[in-house]
C-alpha cells in the first residue's frame, strides 16, 4: 500500500504519525488499521488513514460504508490506484459489476503494474460474463506476480468451467502454495474431484476446508454445499439435502440485513406489485405500441426467458451456434431503461403511458451496449437471454414490440431444486434461492407475472421445454429456428463443441452435451418439498408434467 500526501499542509506531528502508519503497514496491517482508526478519531485526514479504515470495514463486510470512507481518501487523493482497487473490490461485493470494471480500468491506467487491480478487473470481467477478458486479466496478473493466488485461483475456476480437470488441479495448487488462506484453491481441488465423479475424495477435502481456523462465510457456505454435491453423487441425498440447507442458512444469515428482514421488499413481492400495477394499466396503451415502427441493427430480435435453471443456458448455447444468429449471454445491455421503469412504484404506469419514440434514446443506449460487449448483429437474428426477463416483459415489449420471445420451461420441482443446490453471485432475486420456500415462492410469482404478460400483451411467443429438447433435438430444434426465421442446419447438434464462453453455473453442464440425468431428480428430494406442493401443483399441471 502506497501513500500519497493529502490536500493541504500537514503539521509535524501528523506527519510523524503517518509516517508511523505507513511502517505498520509494511509489518502488521492488523496494527496499522487500529492506528488509522485512532487518528481518524483525532480528527487526522490523510488518504492512508482512509485507506485503512476502509480496508477495515471491508473486512468487517460494510461494503457501503467502505466505499463512502474510500471515497474520503479519493477526494484528498484522486489519483490514488491503490484506493481505488480497493473500492472495486468493494463494489464487486455490492453486485456493482459495471461501475466495479470502469473503477479498475482507471487504476490499471494509473498504475499498469499493480496485479491487484488487474486482477479485479478480470474478476469483474468474469462475474459480467466476459471469460476471455477474465481470462487475459488473470494471466497478467500472475505476470505481475508469479504468486498471485486469487489470481491462479480464478485461472483454475476457469478451466473448471472447461472442465479441464488437469489444470484446474495444477493452478489451485500453485495458489495454494501461494497462499495457505487461499480457500478456493482448496475448494476448486474439491470441484475438480466431483467432476471426475471422486466423490469421497472431495467430502474429505472439504473437511479439511471446514476444519480450518478463521474460515470466510462465504467460504464454508460454499464449502458445504460443495460438500451436498459430493453426497449427491453417492446418492446420500437426505444427507445431501442437510449439507445444501446448512450452505444456504450461512449464506442467508451473511445477506440477512440487506436482502433479508430489515431489507429492500422481497423479490416476489416486487413482482407481484409490478403486475399489479401493469393490470391497472388501459390495454390500448400497450396494444398501440404493436404499431410502433422501431429501427433494429439486426435482423431479427429475440428474448429468452423464462426461470434460472429453465435450460436457457443450453438454448442460448444452441442459438449462439447457428451462423445466422448471435446471443450475448446476461449482459448488462437494458440497465438504462430497466433503471427507469422496473426498480421502483410507478415505473410500468410511466411506461405504459411513455409515447414509443420517447424510448429512443434507450434503444440506441441498448444497442450501444450490444456492440460494446463485441457483438455484431447486422444481417443475424439476435438472441438477448436473462432467464428472468420474465419479470420485465412490458419493458421488452414497449420497447421492442417487433421481437420474439423464446420460453423456457423445465419442470417447476426441479427447477427449484436446481435454484436451491446452487450458488449464485448474490442478489435480491438469488437470495430466494436459499430455501426450497423462498424459491417456490418466487417461482410461483414469476411465472404468474410472465404468464399474465403474454396472455394480455400481442408478442410472439415460443415456449421450449427442456424434456422434449432432450427426447427429440431435432424435431424441438427445427420448430426453434422455423420461430425465429432461420433455417435448420446439422450444426447446432455440435453445439457443445462451441468455444463460446458461458459464464453461467451452467457452463460445465453445457460442454457435456445434452444429458437426461437431471430430469426428474426433484424425486430423489420429494422429502422436501411437501412445504411446496400446493404452491408447484398448479405450475405442474399447468405446463403438463405428471403430479408424482
Amino acid at each position: 500500500m502506497t501513500s500519497t500526501p493529502s490536500a493541504g499542509t500537514l503539521d509535524q506531528a501528523a506527519t510523524t504519525r503517518i509516517g508511523q502508519i505507513e511502517k505498520a503497514v509494511r509489518g502488521d496491517l492488523p496494527k496499522a488499521m487500529k492506528m488509522a482508526e485512532r487518528a481518524k478519531a483525532d480528527g487526522l485526514r490523510a488518504p492512508i488513514v482512509h485507506h485503512l479504515v476502509g480496508l477495515q470495514l471491508k473486512d468487517e463486510g460494510r461494503y457501503e460504508d467502505a466505499v463512502v470512507e474510500l471515497g474520503l481518501g479519493l477526494e484528498l487523493a484522486p489519483n490514488h490506484p491503490g484506493l481505488m482497487t480497493t473500492v472495486g473490490f468493494c463494489l464487486l461485493e455490492l453486485d456493482r459489476r459495471q461501475e466495479a470494471a470502469q473503477v479498475f480500468e482507471q487504476a490499471m491506467r494509473l498504475d499498469p503494474t499493480s496485479a491487484d487491480a488487474v486482477f479485479g478487473y478480470g474478476w469483474a470481467a468474469e462475474r459480467l460474463g466476459v471469460l476471455p477478458s477474465a481470462e487475459s486479466a488473470f494471466r497478467r496478473a500472475i505476470e505481475l506476480h508469479n504468486a498471485h493466488a486469487d489470481a491462479l485461483a480464478g485461472l483454475a475456476g476457469l478451466a473448471l468451467r472447461r472442465r479441464d480437470w488437469k489444470a484446474a488441479r495444477d493452478l489451485s495448487r500453485r495458489s495454494i502454495a501461494a497462499s495457505k488462506s487461499q480457500t478456493d484453491g482448496l475448494m476448486n481441488l474439491a470441484r475438480a474431484d466431483i467432476g471426475e465423479g471422486d466423490f469421497n475424495s472431495a467430502i474429505t477435502q472439504l473437511d479439511l476446508v471446514l476444519a480450518l481456523p478463521g474460515l470466510g462465510g462465504l467460504a464454508r457456505a460454499n464449502s458445504h454445499i460443495l460438500r451436498g454435491d459430493a453426497l449427491d453423487g453417492l446418492k446420500r441425498f437426505e444427507e445431501a439435502f442437510e449439507e445444501y440447507s446448512r450452505g444456504k442458512n450461512h449464506l442467508g444469515r451473511i445477506y440477512s440485513g440487506k436482502f433479508g428482514i430489515g431489507g429492500r421488499p422481497r423479490s416476489p413481492d416486487v413482482v407481484r406489485e409490478m403486475l399489479a400495477e401493469f393490470a391497472q394499466t388501459p390495454v390500448s396503451s400497450w396494444a398501440s405500441a404493436r404499431t410502433a415502427s422501431v429501427a433494429s441493427p439486426a435482423f431479427g430480435h429475440a428474448f429468452l426467458m423464462g426461470f434460472p435453471r429453465s435450460g436457457t443456458t443450453l438454448l442460448e448455447q444452441i442459438i449462439a451456434t447457428h451462423p445466422d444468429m448471435c446471443a450475448l449471454g446476461e449482459r448488462p445491455v437494458m440497465i438504462d431503461a430497466e433503471t427507469e421503469f422496473v426498480s421502483g412504484p410507478g415505473g410500468i404506469t410511466r411506461l405504459a403511458a411513455i409515447m414509443p419514440d420517447h424510448l429512443e434514446s434507450y434503444r440506441q443506449a441498448y444497442w450501444r451496449r450490444v456492440k460494446s460487449f463485441g457483438v455484431e448483429v447486422a444481417g443475424k437474428v439476435f438472441v438477448d437471454k436473462h432467464p428472468l426477463s420474465t419479470m420485465r416483459v412490458p419493458l421488452m415489449f414497449k420497447m421492442f414490440p417487433q421481437a420474439k420471445i423464446v420460453f423456457a420451461l423445465r419442470d417447476p420441482r426441479d427447477v427449484v431444486l436446481s435454484c436451491f443446490r446452487r450458488s449464485f453471485n448474490m442478489n435480491a432475486n438469488m437470495y430466494e434461492f436459499n430455501s426450497i420456500e423462498g424459491a417456490a415462492r418466487f417461482y410461483d410469482a414469476v411465472m404468474t407475472a410472465g404468464e399474465a404478460y403474454l396472455e394480455r400483451l400481442p408478442i410472439a411467443v415460443h415456449r421450449v421445454r427442456l424434456e422434449n429438447l432432450i427426447d427429440d433435438f431435432d424435431g424441438v430444434g427445427g420448430a426453434l429456428c422455423a420461430f425465429l426465421g432461420v433455417p435448420w442446419t446439422d450444426s447446432l447438434k455440435d453445439f457443445a463443441d462451441n468455444q463460446r464462453a458461458i459464464a453461467t453455473p451452467s457452463g460445465a453442464q453445457i460442454v457435456r452435451g445434452l444429458s437426461a440425468e437431471g430430469v426428474g431428480h426433484w424425486r430423489n428430494y420429494a422429502f422436501a418439498f411437501e412445504s411446496v406442493r400446493d404452491t408447484l401443483a398448479p405450475w405442474v399441471a399447468k405446463f403438463g408434467y405428471p403430479p408424482e
